[in-house]
């Protein structure tokens, strides 16, 4: 293990030839003066000398320090368990230790960690320290570095290393389950397309067939599973099935983080009930689109590129949607998730508009619809684009009762 050392070079040899001194002038000074008075002096100061020169001497160099965590991946909000274990070959009696993590910018910021800890092992050959990152904020996290400092009693010498020691976390944003009333009714008015799950509830039953795994319970035939002895399934007429695109508006903004976590909570829901969907951000996977497809994996890599997400200072989300509208499946339902929508971005939405079916998740940071959004969705209606005004504070509470639990 690499280890990266700050001495304090020709400073220590200064230090150490002082202290040699100072003992030496206590000496001849007890030796002349004589008397009680003199030598308890020189007696009581020699012990923290020669413990300042052994230190001067001893390397914390060849610790050995290992963190564990308690996992790698995580969900914003959650707490981090780190166990730091500190091993050392020579039992020398230390003073204190000083432990720091070397925590990343973000990971600093945003949450409420204990960055320095002190010990006093004295003796102790291992030291073992349990502390909680709390509240962890989403993105990826790269733990790079425990730094260790030591000293003697007179502040004379400190001894400081840095040991590299590597964990990645990957925060995944928080999301919760959205109503199925609330996507069911997206869904009735045409704004995005209705997944076989979701049609399977409303149509007509055709016949029946063997079970096949993701069936749901209620779809069973009880009668027909008696007389074959064996999971029958209704059959249902199917109905034509559309996909969903999302498109990221990453622009900067101060309900970012609601947008992240209302994405989440969208894809969640949305893959839960079987339906395929396509995810895209400029800054997500090097400004390459996730293919429309459906299952867990799926909503892992669109969950991976919401981790990642930053806020830039780039192109607004309609100049985006333009520039990489050939990026688009024409067969997919777009959905936009922003916080700033204008008139401009629904002209420009409706200017390449076919019989794709476009919705728009506006995030806002008031419950009560103002004029002017109340004018904005009328108009976009008329242009056969939905607009939903999503509310802060709905999403904040929401979260908040999911970490709760």
């Amino acid at each position: 293990m690499k280890r990266i050392a700050f001495t304090s070079g020709w400073k220590s040899s200064v230090k150490l030839a002082g202290l040699c001194g100072l003992i030496a002038a206590t000496f001849v000074f007890a030796m002349f003066q004589g008397g009680f008075v003199s030598w308890f002096l020189f007696a009581s100061f020699l012990p923290f000398a020669i413990y300042s020169i052994a230190l001067s001497f001893y390397s914390i160099h060849d610790f050995t320090v290992d963190r564990i965590v308690s996992k790698s991946e995580f969900r914003a909000g959650d707490n981090l368990e780190v166990e730091l274990n500190i091993q050392r070959k020579i039992p020398f009696p230390l003073y204190y230790l000083l432990i720091e993590e070397q925590l990343p910018e973000k990971l600093e910021k945003n949450t409420s960690a204990k960055k320095k800890i002190l010990v006093f092992p004295w003796f102790k050959r291992n030291v073992s320290l349990l502390y909680t990152i709390s509240t962890l904020p989403r993105g990826e996290h790269i733990l790079k570095s425990v730094r260790i400092k030591t000293g003697d009693f007179l502040g004379l010498f400190e001894k400081e290393t840095e040991f590299p020691i590597y964990n990645k976390l990957l925060v995944f944003p928080a999301y919760y389950e959205l109503p199925y009333r609330q996507l069911d009714n997206l869904f009735d008015q045409g704004q995005a397309g209705k997944a076989n799950r979701l049609q399977r509830e409303n149509s007509i039953v055709t016949g029946v067939r063997e079970y096949q795994q993701g069936d749901q319970f209620s779809w069973i035939n009880w009668k027909a599973t008696a007389k074959k002895n064996d999971f029958m399934t209704k059959e249902f007429e199917e109905r034509k099935s559309h996909d969903l695109f999302l498109v990221l508006d990453e622009t900067a903004s101060e309900c970012f983080e609601d947008m992240i976590s209302y994405t989440a909570s969208f894809v969640h829901s949305i893959i839960k009930k079987g339906i395929q969907t396509g995810f895209f951000s400029l800054g997500a996977n090097g400004g390459q689109p996730l293919s429309v497809k459906g299952g867990e994996m799926q909503k892992q890599r669109i969950f991976y590129s919401l981790a990642l997400a930053e806020e830039t200072a780039g192109p607004p989300i309609e100049k985006i949607v333009e520039t990489n509208k050939h990026m688009i499946p024409s067969s997919a339902a777009l959905i936009i998730v922003t916080s700033s929508l204008s008139y401009f971005t629904i002209e420009t939405l409706a200017s390449f508009k076919t019989s794709q079916q476009i919705t728009v998740f506006s995030i806002k940071n008031k419950s009560a619809l103002t004029r002017e959004e109340i004018m904005l969705r009328e108009a976009s209606l008329a242009r056969g684009i939905g607009v939903k005004y999503i509310n802060k504070g709905q999403i904040l509470s929401s979260l908040s009762g999911v970490i709760a639990q």
